[in-house]
């Protein structure tokens, strides 16, 4: 693990969505990566949430599924 995840951050969606999309607009790179999120099984369940952040728990399973952007 890098210096980068081992320090766990909470995310706004959009922000985080952003450094994986980052030639999009904050809403454009949400609907991406929302679609991502839903592809995969494991992170599903995150594309569906109420709340507009995620978690340091969240933003680790997303790098660990995702890779770092």
């Amino acid at each position: 693990m890098n210096e980068k995840s081992s320090k766990p951050k909470t995310f706004g969606r959009s922000e985080l969505a952003l450094q994986y999309f980052p030639e999009l607009t904050a809403m454009s790179a949400w609907r991406k990566f929302k679609e991502w999120l839903e592809f995969n099984p494991r992170l599903r369940p995150l594309s569906s949430l109420s709340r507009r952040t995620f978690t340091p728990a969240e933003v680790d399973l997303i790098y660990a599924e995702l890779g770092e952007p």
